[in-house]
């Protein structure tokens, strides 16, 4: 490779010719022979339109050719055979449309106009004495059956309710509800494209309690808490730190006290004492072990077995009472349904109704809204609440 390397070449030349042609030169030089070194441009050829215009022509025509020739008997063959088939195939399959979270947006409403059918039906409303009498009393009868039919209020003050007054006002909105729409992907039959649609409040409101479930949040922290404090005071009174709350009683003790109960229930044999059928029937649904005979090896160990299941259950139910009890009323206090917004161009009514039976008087604060064109109430969005109850007859110990 060092055959053409000499020292008036050098290691290092500044030459821009290749190796072998600076060698070459140098040579020729040094042989008193001339090198001429010419630079020679290559120019490249220029666009040739008459191939790309033939690729193009030969592509339509083919393309033409085959629509002709393939596509069309079959697109004939196709609207034949759709012809003879039922109304009930032909339905298609509505398209998979897949929302995005975070993409609900509620839209701003705009007010009613005088030229809108809501409007010009509330007018015919305001003008209808006896159907705005007519509303008021139906909704008057059904807080009234609705109360009849609650089992706490049935048992407190009996089920001979009936309507003593009613102050229920008409309102007729200036703005309808709000509309929502989220948008998401659609995957049809003919294309997979991005859109948005609109969706129900109910809906919205719903995926809302779902992704930020406050009501179980508190509750469950309701019930660690608690939980938590009830260990605490059980492990500072095993160290000694805190006396033991005397009412708490341990397992055994439990169990010691019930049969106790149990055996000392009054009956037609005499206080004390119970017939052979009574006691049985009690021990059977207890389920409280008693000493048995030592012979009864079989009747020893199911009595022991039953003995360690029943301890179990009464140590858990100990244990989680007191928490499970603050869950359950933290979440009554807490939870809400979902609420709705009623159909468009429905008419508010709002007050309180008061019922009254042979022991109480009850008012029920009500909101609900009426629908013109279903001639009805929207159940979904009617909110009832009690708002006072009271004994006609009151004395010490009556509540």
């Amino acid at each position: 490779m060092f055959r053409y390397t000499s020292s008036r070449m050098g290691m290092f030349s500044t030459s821009r010719l290749p190796i072998r042609m600076e060698a070459l030169r140098q040579t020729g030089s040094q042989s008193g022979q001339t090198v001429r070194v010419q630079r020679v441009h290559m120019k490249s050829p220029g666009f040739r339109w008459r191939p790309l215009v033939a690729y193009v022509v030969t592509a339509y025509v083919g393309i033409k050719i085959y629509e002709r020739v393939v596509l069309d008997p079959l697109d004939r063959a196709l609207e034949q055979e759709m012809k003879d088939m039922p109304a009930e195939d032909l339905e298609q399959e509505k398209a998979l449309f897949i929302p995005f979270p975070g993409t609900t947006k509620q839209l701003r409403p705009k007010p009613y106009r005088g030229s809108d059918p809501e409007w010009k039906e509330f007018i015919k409303f305001s003008k209808d004495r006896s159907l705005q009498d007519k509303v008021r009393d139906e909704l008057a009868q059904f807080v009234k059956g609705v109360a009849a039919k609650h089992p706490v209020l049935a048992m407190r003050c009996g089920k001979d309710l009936r309507l003593r007054r009613c102050w229920l006002d008409v309102d007729f909105p200036q703005f309808p509800p709000p509309d929502f729409e989220r948008s998401g992907i659609e995957i049809s039959d003919d294309a997979i494209s991005w859109v948005t649609m609109p969706v129900d409040s109910v809906t919205v409101f719903k995926i809302r309690q779902v992704l930020w479930p406050s009501a179980l949040v508190q509750s469950f922290w309701n019930f660690t808490k608690v939980l938590f404090v009830e260990d605490s005071k059980r492990v500072a009174g095993m160290l000694g730190i805190q006396t033991q709350n005397p009412q708490l009683q341990s397992i055994d003790q439990m169990l010691a006290r019930q049969q106790q109960m149990i055996k000392t229930i009054p009956n037609k044999n005499g206080p004390g004492q119970l017939s052979p059928g009574t006691g049985d029937a009690s021990k059977s649904i207890i389920k409280v072990p008693t000493p048995v005979p030592a012979g009864s090896q079989g009747q020893n160990s199911e009595g022991e077995e039953l003995g360690v299941a029943q301890k179990a259950v009464v140590a858990l139910q100990q244990r989680f009472f007191a928490p499970l009890l603050a869950f359950r009323s933290k979440l009554m206090q807490t939870w809400r349904p979902a609420p709705s917004y009623p159909p468009r161009g429905s008419i508010l009514v709002s007050g309180m109704v008061e019922l009254e039976s042979s022991r109480a008087y009850l008012v029920f604060d009500v909101r609900a809204a009426w629908d013109p064109k279903e001639k009805a109430y929207d159940a979904r969005s009617m909110q009832l609440k009690l708002r006072r109850f009271q004994f006609k007859q009151q004395g010490p110990g009556l509540m």
